[in-house]
């Protein structure tokens, strides 16, 4: 029997992911302690975000998941660990770690080595962060 084809990959767009975040917060409230939703609440966000859709196959309640979980949420700890560190960071939601000078240039290096997606907030924040911060406790 030959191996199953993948199913084609989700390609994510700015204008679905920023649709996912504000489906997302404005039903927070149906968030687990673990900041987790319901399939039930992943199903009507891949339905609310199926108008932004630019290209590829409409995104799946498992896609929205795993955007969630394995992309926007560890986008949040990383920056919240990166906030946590002691000496030669910074962090605002309009410049991101704004990386200036050798020492805190290599501090950053050194980050990112453990938490790639840090790297696009090198000098600009993350637009996600203050919805994001209200869904996750």
């Amino acid at each position: 029997m030959p191996p199953k084809a993948a199913a084609p990959k989700a390609q994510w767009h700015d204008e679905e992911v920023r649709g996912l975040v504000k489906f997302l917060y404005d039903h927070w409230g149906q968030a687990g302690d673990n900041s987790n939703f319901k399939s039930s609440t992943y199903h009507a966000a891949a339905e609310h975000i199926t108008l932004l859709l630019k290209d590829g196959p409409p995104k799946t309640h498992v896609a929205v998941k795993n955007k969630w979980t394995g992309y926007i949420q560890k986008i949040y700890w990383d920056i919240k660990q990166y906030q946590a560190m002691q000496s030669g960071t910074h962090w605002d939601h309009q410049h991101g770690a704004n990386v200036q000078g050798k020492d805190s240039e290599q501090v950053f290096k050194d980050f990112i080595r453990d938490h790639p997606l840090m790297h696009p907030f090198k000098t600009t924040g993350w637009e996600f962060y203050p919805l994001v911060e209200q869904i996750i406790p």
